[in-house]
């Protein structure tokens, strides 16, 4: 990000915050950033360190199985990561998709097998 040029790894770091978004229901300069000077990585950090990251996931996603949750919240956790070496490549994030959130349907569109 420094270098003003998108990597694969920035590419990661930007799903992983779609997935917070989605997960969370906020957007990722959301107001209620303002008075914690915070976004949404940053709100999900002081949450990771306080082992409290299941209070990002939004109220409206009752009835979601909380093992996809666990599964999503760790892989956008993953994706986020501040240094850009610990991040998956966006292949492992598919086969994490597919094995722990998506299984018993997994995609048709992208083979997970090939490399």
């Amino acid at each position: 990000m420094l270098s003003g040029r998108a990597t694969e790894k920035t590419d990661v770091y930007s799903f992983g915050v779609l997935v917070l978004e989605v997960v969370s229901g906020k957007r990722p300069t959301d107001a209620s950033f303002i008075e914690t000077y915070l976004h949404i990585v940053g709100w999900l950090n002081f949450l990771v360190t306080e082992n409290r990251q299941r209070e990002i996931v939004d109220p409206h996603c009752e009835g979601v199985q909380a093992e996809s949750l666990d599964a999503l919240l760790s892989v956008a956790i993953q994706c986020v990561s501040s240094a850009p070496e610990d991040r998956p490549t966006m292949h492992r994030v598919v086969q994490i998709l597919e094995s722990d959130v998506m299984t018993p349907c997994p995609s048709d569109f992208y083979d997970s097998s090939s490399d």
